[in-house]
């Protein structure tokens, strides 16, 4: 047996190039396992045959790290009662490594099994520090093979875990190692690092009853579970916290998987997986008074078809960016978050079942929520606010036309938009968010999709400084949008409002403008700039009120006519001049047409920009010059009641006439 203390060995390439560092003052072995020895399968099979063994020593101590190297049989055994390990029924080592050299005469797995049917044996770890990828590292278990697996098993009668240190396990790329034993601490409350790009399993079996105390963390590769234990009590990753700094997550399965001890989340992990027969979902759940801390910025990625429900609260001063196609859902009613950091949205879906309270906790946490890409829905068909500020920083849908999910979303006026990028919002067919914050920022806003969005003005004006468009469904301008930019409305879009726009807009053919901030609410939209009109212009009449009974515009730039006028009536009006489009500067071109539906229906003659029309007893005028809409009385129907007024008077004057000269 070869004894290390301050000095590094370098294996050869046929033991497998590992780089051993031991710690100062600490006495550490290396045996290699060949196999092979003695009469029977069993002894070529075992750790307690001396023979089987480089050094022909049977190894065993908190120094020793056994290097498994057999050439032969894909099974080593070990007799944990075996005298040759020690009194009791326990082996101790320091690590056990499994090099890229070992084959296997049959198959592609290579299994670790106990040799007892009677007695449970326990593999105890101290753990050796070496140098894996220029990292130090404590290891543990390490597998470097090339095969598909190497199995800890729990055949005849099992085998556990009992840690001694905070150690690593490796598991190399493109290869499995599969731990049935469950985990406990033998001193103190120790943890476990995954390292590597391969895969560690836990199946169902004995491994959901760890319990050691000091936490696991993920650092690399893929690390996936069959079974989810019980919530304080045992879990595949024992007691303590679980450190997300890097790799994938997921089930062993199709059926979900719960995690049940508190996440600190501390680098960029994958939550679930497409990969056929893994594509359970993932619960994070608050059992076991679990909580999450953000240590640094952090991004959780779901995989697409996979929804990661996340029960617990999260705190921190780390952001958090959700991406990848998946869903991520923030439920239950503790899962009000408090870190500082902020919140991406980038990728997939995004829904919350409680919206919190600003200032205090909401799912998103107190820093902004920046709007990167993919949508933010409700839950359920309740509405969720966003009690946050907000950034625009690219395309983001907001609701959702899935059954059981169509709750609206209010931005609430807890905070303010910044327009970071040139960034689009989508409103789902059904959905209407009221936006309630005020905005800056040098971005464009564009609208999209086939619901309503509302700036309602409520936390102030609107100044980002980029344009605004209006490219599908309807903008409702309730705010004073207070920047010099230009605001188009597209084909088959539609702006409402009652707000002000102070830069110059254009409604573009096949775009429809109203004044007032719903279909059947006047109001009157203020442009302090130009006003081009392409499309269809709707204008509601109930009364003489000036916004308040019919709609209007004021416009303190020029304004150009064009596109169609549709004046809509709830009946027919008094007489009066109805002032609709006023202050404009200047007025160029012309209506194609004037149409009236209601209690007027048909349309008015254009006549060098007069445009005049009968209906019952009254004349209606609109002027291009002037902007007014004119009602009088017919003229025919004035002339007649004039006639009859006079013939009334000269039939009165005749009878006076008549009883004047009649006899007393």
């Amino acid at each position: 047996m070869k004894i290390l203390t301050r000095w590094t060995l370098t294996l050869t390439a046929a033991l497998a190039a590992v780089v051993l560092q031991p710690s100062v003052g600490r006495t550490q072995s290396v045996s290699t396992f060949l196999g092979g020895s003695g009469a029977t399968a069993t002894n070529q099979q075992s750790w307690t045959q001396p023979g089987n063994w480089n050094t022909g020593v049977v190894p065993t101590g908190t120094g020793v790290w056994a290097q498994i190297n057999s050439s032969t049989s894909p099974l080593l055994r070990i007799l944990y009662t075996s005298t040759s390990v020690g009194s009791g029924t326990s082996l101790t080592v320091g690590a056990i490594s499994f090099l890229p050299t070992l084959a296997v005469s049959s198959g592609s797995t290579y299994e670790i099994q106990n040799n007892s049917s009677g007695t449970k044996g326990t593999l105890k770890l101290y753990g050796v520090p070496t140098t894996i990828d220029g990292t130090s590292r404590n290891v543990i278990l390490d597998n470097r093979t090339t095969l598909s697996e190497v199995n800890f098993t729990q055949t005849l009668a099992g085998q556990d875990f009992e840690l001694y240190t905070s150690g690593a396990i490796n598991v190399a790329a493109n290869t499995q190692l599969t731990l049935s034993p469950l985990i406990r601490d033998g001193s103190g409350s120790q943890s476990i690092t995954k390292i590597g790009q391969g895969t560690l399993h836990f199946p169902s079996s004995n491994s959901v009853a760890s319990t050691y105390a000091g936490g696991f963390l993920l650092n690399g590769g893929i690390v996936q579970w069959a079974a989810s234990g019980t919530a304080g009590v045992s879990t595949p990753f024992g007691l303590g916290p679980m450190t997300l700094q890097s790799g994938t997550l997921r089930s062993t399965g199709t059926s979900g998987r719960s995690i049940y001890t508190g996440v600190v989340l501390d680098g960029s992990v994958t939550l679930g997986s497409t990969a056929s027969g893994f594509t359970g979902n993932i619960t994070v759940s608050t059992s076991g008074s679990g909580s999450t801390t953000i240590a640094s910025n952090s991004v959780i990625t779901t995989a697409d078809g996979v929804t990661t429900d996340w029960q617990q609260a999260m705190s921190g001063t780390g952001r958090l960016t959700k991406a990848g196609s998946g869903i991520l859902q923030f439920s239950g009613s503790a899962q009000r978050s408090t870190f500082s950091g902020g919140f991406i949205a980038d990728g997939g879906v995004v829904q919350w079942t409680n919206s919190g309270t600003p200032g205090v906790s909401t799912p998103f946490g107190l820093g902004s929520l920046t709007l990167r890409s993919g949508t933010l829905r409700s839950t359920g068909t309740t509405s969720r606010e966003i009690n946050t500020s907000v950034v625009l920083d690219g395309a983001v849908t907001l609701g959702s036309t899935t059954a059981g999910q169509t709750g609206i979303i209010t931005v609430t006026n807890s905070g303010s938009t910044t327009v970071a990028s040139n960034s689009v919002v989508t409103i789902v067919d059904g959905g209407t968010t009221a936006w309630n914050q005020a905005t800056s920022g040098a971005g464009a806003v564009t609208k999209a999709g086939s619901g309503i969005l509302i700036f309602t003005g409520s936390g102030g004006s609107l100044t980002h400084s980029g344009s605004t468009v209006v490219q599908a469904g309807t903008l409702i301008m309730n705010a004073n949008l207070a920047s010099a930019s230009t605001v188009s409305v597209l084909n088959g879009a539609t702006l409402f409002g009652s707000g002000t726009i102070a830069g110059p807009a254009t409604v573009q053919s096949g775009g429809i403008i109203s004044p007032g901030s719903a279909a059947s609410s006047a109001g009157v939209l203020a442009f302090g700039s130009s006003l081009g009109l392409s499309g269809q212009t709707l204008l509601e009449m109930t009364g003489t009120g000036r916004g308040s009974q019919y709609d209007a515009f004021t416009i303190a730039g020029g304004l150009t006519y064009g596109g169609s006028l549709q004046l809509q009536f709830s009946g027919t009006l008094p007489e009066g001049t109805y002032n609709l489009f006023s202050g404009f500067s200047s007025q160029s071109n012309s209506f194609s047409t004037i149409s009236l539906t209601g209690g007027y229906s048909g349309s008015l003659t254009n006549s060098s920009g007069v445009w005049t029309g009968t209906f019952g007893s009254q004349s209606l005028t609109f002027s291009n010059a002037t902007g007014d809409l004119l009602i009088v009385p017919e003229p025919t129907t004035g002339l007649l009641t004039g006639l009859a007024c006079a013939m009334a008077a000269a039939t009165l004057s005749r009878r006076r006439r008549l009883d004047a000269d009649r006899p007393s």
